[in-house]
């Protein structure tokens, strides 16, 4: 078996092709600086940067046969938000076929799909584990420091784990009380072949690393994380909730998201409009955002971010909201202007003519004059799309944020003026800064701690906490708010809440599944502006039983290569 190797510094982990011939291939890394086991148990130091090294291997490239992707950002946006009903992602859908858009790549073990969403997890799983149990009573350095960079390794397993339940495991209430198969525990770096586990086993494993890492945090007085990158005791917090929801424990889960929001403040009306490109005080755990990254060219924002450089460059958009969820939204919640919408017509302020002046009407939005039937991309002539742009740069984005090395979004930056496509409900949520398109992707926000003690208080019978902190932010987004409602409707409203105040974070899929509601993506009719704003073609309808109720197909990368995998056992 070979031996298991960390990157140096901030070199990352690079995982570069997993069609091993050997079991547990997929977890080895081929490192640019060899820093084995031994340097890592020799000093703190080295275990720090080997730390250093597993938190940027949540943000750094994997190259899976011919695809690339950047870790959890791509993860959580391709299959996540993008699989969801609530995000139409546009370079997504157009680079897969409509097939493997509708999920049709699920239950298809022998594709790139299921191997990325299997190697990458696993990846932080041994990674982490070198560096467990190589920082011991020989390691040189204080216990402090000892005790915080464990904690640190112990949490990511966590969340690697909980990535692993999303994906592979039935929802809760289908699982026969956890006794359903879902994935291999891996507590140690070795390769060795390992069978697999029931939900239940890697929820109790979960559940004892983040004790055992609070625990750690509250031991190691005095060591603080440098960057919003690494995760400290109110992210291991956060993951306990995360956990807990999945468990469907709601004290748990209710304590855990109330005590990890804790220092934090939620973001405010101006900081919502600033583009996600700087980290907030809303923001518990993070990517980094330096543009000198050498992530480079593959860097999320690159893609997704509205003035990505690629987002100009293929003019094939970045991601839309469901007009469905924009329906529900109140007439006055300020998130509505993070999109492309009908209702916009009549409010660019900053350039003249106006649209509605220009002659578009909301009906419009549902004509082939200005709308593309199989894409959704707006092809209106460029006087009408350069005044919605120009609206949004100067009047809704914040103009108190550095902008000074921003793209314009949805336009060709050679000449401020040509238009790149753009689509039915296009995002301005998230924008880019520098060359790459660099920014502040979110792992964690106080915002969804604040959503999940709402929802489990919620599922818990205690109405008046969940009110309380539904309106602790609703009350940032839409002026005079209040919450008088019970019941179902009170649940409804913490989750279409949590649909739009989280939209684009990477929740959607997981969220829906977790609930146990299907997938609706409805497809636009021409003239008829009660309808959806899907391509036909995506237009699905996919109940929570269908797809083996949602999970992945068990990874060939595991299967062929481990003998003590037995594939009938996860789908039983």
């Amino acid at each position: 078996m070979k031996k298991n190797k960390l990157y140096k510094g901030l070199l990352g982990i690079m995982a570069a092709g997993i069609f091993a011939s050997c079991s547990g291939d997929y977890l080895q890394v081929d490192p640019v600086t060899d820093l084995g086991t031994s340097v890592i148990a020799q000093d703190v130091a080295g275990a720090q940067v080997a730390l250093n090294g597993l938190c940027r291997a949540m943000y750094d490239g994997y190259s899976v046969g011919s695809n690339q992707n950047v870790g959890e950002t791509y993860i959580n946006t391709v299959f996540n938000d993008s699989y969801g009903p609530d995000y139409f992602g546009n370079l997504t859908s157009q680079y897969f076929s409509a097939t493997n858009f509708n999920w049709g790549a699920m239950n298809n073990t022998n594709t790139w799909y299921t191997q990325v969403l299997w190697m990458y997890p696993y990846n932080l799983i041994n990674q982490a584990n070198l560096i467990i149990e190589s920082v011991g009573d020989g390691t040189a350095g204080t216990q402090a420091a000892k005790d915080f960079v464990v904690a640190q390794a112990l949490t990511i397993r966590a969340h690697a784990y909980i990535k692993l339940l999303q994906y592979y495991a039935p929802r809760w209430q289908d699982s026969k009380n956890g006794a359903t198969y879902v994935c291999v525990i891996r507590e140690t770096s070795n390769t060795d072949n390992v069978a697999l586990s029931t939900m239940s086993q890697v929820l109790d494993l979960i559940y004892k690393d983040l004790d055992r890492a609070i625990s750690l945090y509250n031991e190691a007085q005095g060591e603080t994380r440098r960057f919003k990158w690494a995760p400290d005791k109110s992210v291991a917090l956060g993951l306990y909730a995360r956990a807990a929801l999945i468990k469907n424990d709601w004290a748990t889960a209710q304590k855990m998201a109330h005590d990890a929001r804790q220092g934090y403040r939620l973001r405010n009306a101006t900081e919502l409009f600033e583009g996600f490109v700087e980290p907030s005080d809303d923001d518990m755990w993070c990517s980094t955002n330096d543009p000198n990254s050498t992530v480079g060219y593959w860097s999320w924002g690159v893609h997704f971010a509205c003035n990505g450089r690629y987002t100009q460059t293929w003019g094939l958009g970045t991601g839309s909201i469901s007009m469905d969820l924009y329906r529900k939204l109140d007439t006055n919640d300020i998130r509505r202007n993070w999109f492309f919408t009908p209702d916009k017509i009549d409010k660019a302020v900053s350039y003249e003519p106006s649209l509605a002046e220009i002659g578009l009407t909301e009906n419009d939005f549902w004509s082939p004059r200005y709308v593309v039937p199989s894409s959704m991309r707006m092809n209106g002539n460029g006087l009408l799309l350069a005044a919605y742009y120009s609206m949004y740069q100067n009047d809704v984005v914040n103009t108190s944020a550095d902008k000074t090395d921003w793209y314009m979004p949805y336009l060709d930056t050679s000449d401020g003026i040509a238009i790149c496509p753009t689509f039915f409900g296009a995002q301005y949520k998230f924008w880019g800064k520098g060359g790459y398109s660099a920014c502040s992707y979110p792992y964690m926000r106080s915002s969804e701690m604040v959503l999940a003690e709402a929802e489990a208080a919620c599922m818990a019978g205690d109405e008046t906490t969940a009110r309380s902190c539904l309106t602790e932010l609703n009350s940032l987004r839409i002026p005079g708010y209040t919450c008088d409602l019970s019941g179902d409707a009170l649940l409804e409203e913490i989750r279409v809440t949590r649909r739009i105040e989280l939209w684009g974070e990477g929740h959607n899929w997981s969220d829906f599944k977790r609930w146990n509601l299907p997938m609706v993506r409805r497809a636009w009719v021409e003239g008829d502006p009660s309808s959806g704003n899907a391509p036909a073609p995506y237009a699905v309808e996919i109940a929570p039983s269908e797809k083996d109720g949602w999970r992945w197909g068990l990874s060939r990368t595991e299967s062929d290569y481990n003998p003590e995998v037995k594939p009938e056992m996860f789908l039983q």
